[in-house]
């Protein structure tokens, strides 16, 4: 409003006005996240110049400036979202395209045949000429006609109409137009939407790699006392080193101490959706059987230090 250099009483009327509606809008059950939409205008533009409405995804170029006014897990979860929208556009422009490419050799041979009519008429070839045209997919059959006018064509829908040679042929001519002017639409707006889709990947990976490297930060300074087991009874065996575990609602990060000096090539991390094994040089640092399932899929582990780091992605989002 500053900007604009408005009067300070239209200034004071606007902000009452924007107040008011504010009001209204939550007396009406509608949900304002006014924060969320700001983190949206970081993540996407709305409206790209190419594309058919496809949201253009930005890539997040400082990842730690972002994570200072919103949670990672926000910022995940917003980044999941769309990129599952943008699944979503792509199975749909997929399915386009195929039905394009499936109709469009229909057309084109729709037309050559019309074209044949056109070219017998102008020959002025009145006697019967014999046909061979597909019955069933893998029948075909004989027919004589003589030269005709008229032709009819199949519309979709179980509906057929009667055209003139000449407008038959003017109309096959414009959807076969019409029809590689979409597909070659098609084709860009997949190209494009797989780039939004790979910079959506990579900005979830750096956001998520953000948030675990916060999160082992955090564990290192944290008090190495107050850390609960893996699991509350005698199913999960130490083994030879010690461990730590948090947890948050979606997940459990699990810390284990490795021998001096080990390299990442000699650990080997086994996580089933209901167990976890870690092993060093063939020797057993940590088994057991987790408190709740988790999913395979989604977990990770990296080693730090002399620390492996696991993180368990929760199958539940439920309390451990």
């Amino acid at each position: 409003l500053k900007l604009l250099f408005l009067p300070a009483n239209v200034t004071r009327r606007v902000v009452a006005m924007a107040a008011e509606a504010i009001e209204k809008a939550k007396a009406a059950g509608v949900d304002l996240d006014l924060k969320g939409i700001q983190l949206e205008a970081k993540l996407f533009k709305k409206h790209a110049e190419q594309g058919r409405g496809i949201p253009e995804a930005l890539f997040i170029e400082n990842v730690e400036a972002l994570c200072k006014d919103w949670e990672v897990s926000v910022i995940v979860g917003k980044l999941q979202d769309l990129h599952s929208k943008y699944q979503y556009m792509q199975s749909t422009l997929t399915a386009q395209r195929a039905s394009l490419k499936v109709k469009l050799p229909d057309i084109s041979a729709a037309l050559d045949t019309v074209n044949h009519l056109i070219d017998r008429k102008e020959k002025a070839e009145g006697e019967q000429q014999d046909y061979t045209y597909q019955l069933a997919e893998n029948i075909w059959s004989k027919a004589s006609a003589p030269a005709s006018n008229v032709v009819c064509l199949w519309l979709g829908a179980n509906c057929m109409l009667e055209y003139t040679l000449d407008e038959a042929s003017e109309l096959l001519r414009t959807n076969e137009s019409n029809a590689k002017t979409t597909l070659k639409s098609v084709e860009e707006d997949m190209s494009f939407l797989r780039d939004q889709i790979t910079t959506t990947e990579v900005n979830i990976a750096r956001t998520h790699n953000y948030g675990v490297k916060l999160r082992q930060s955090s564990r290192e300074n944290a008090d190495k006392d107050k850390d609960r087991k893996i699991t509350d009874g005698s199913s999960a065996s130490q083994g030879s080193g010690a461990y730590t575990w948090k947890q948050e609602q979606e997940e459990v990060e699990v810390s284990v101490r490795t021998p001096k000096d080990a390299q990442k090539s000699d650990v080997k991390v086994t996580i089933l959706a209901d167990s976890l094994k870690v092993e060093h040089a063939g020797k057993v640092l940590l088994q057991g059987e987790l408190a709740a399932k988790c999913s395979p899929n989604g977990s990770t582990w990296t080693m730090t230090g002399s620390r492996v780091e696991v993180t368990l992605v929760k199958a539940e989002q439920s309390q451990w």
